[in-house]
């Protein structure tokens, strides 16, 4: 049965239980639930439609109209997914989180390093600086006394060379009389 409110709406149907003490609450639990689906299907009668082939839909809030050629994606919000870029998001914070835990010990190495400096040469005493003089100009000097062996060296290569080839010419010359 329905009652009308004072304004005239159509209210929700009045039903009554019976309160027996013998009923039992599974019994109780069935007769609420016939009369919930005899008030579903009516009411789906009165508006034309079958309620069991339809499905709710649950209207979304009204939001700023999309521009022409977008696409609409509604995503059900009792859907327990996992949006794709939380991978990748979830990736980078790792790799960043581990850049900062190796690369900070790095840097503040490095920062200490730049702080101090480079070091500074000890100088050489007076009497070592004079002893490095000596041993280098006497390594020029056996430097020029080398070059000097040498050329004298390939002077007399040379001279022997020339007497072979003298001796040979003349031992030809000789032989052909």
């Amino acid at each position: 049965m329905r009652s009308r409110s004072p304004t005239g709406d159509v209210a929700m149907p009045e039903f009554t239980l019976l309160q027996d003490p013998q009923i039992s609450r599974e019994q109780l639990r069935e007769q609420i639930r016939k009369t919930v689906q005899e008030a579903t299907q009516k009411a789906a009668q009165e508006a034309g439609r079958d309620v069991r082939t339809e499905r709710i839909v649950i209207p979304t809030p009204p939001g700023a109209p999309a521009p022409p050629g977008a696409t609409i994606v509604q995503v059900n919000p009792w859907e327990n997914t996992i949006p794709p870029q939380a991978e990748s998001i979830s990736i980078a914070f790792f790799v960043a989180v581990a850049a900062v835990i190796i690369g900070l010990p790095l840097m503040r190495a490095i920062a200490r390093r730049i702080e101090r400096g480079t070091p500074v040469a000890a100088p050489i005493p007076a009497e070592l600086r004079e002893q490095l003089q000596q041993i280098s100009q006497s390594v020029d000097a056996i430097a020029i006394e080398v070059e000097r062996i040498s050329e004298g060296q390939r002077f007399t290569t040379k001279m022997l060379t020339d007497r072979t080839r003298e001796l040979t010419s003349l031992a030809e010359s000789a032989e052909r009389p």
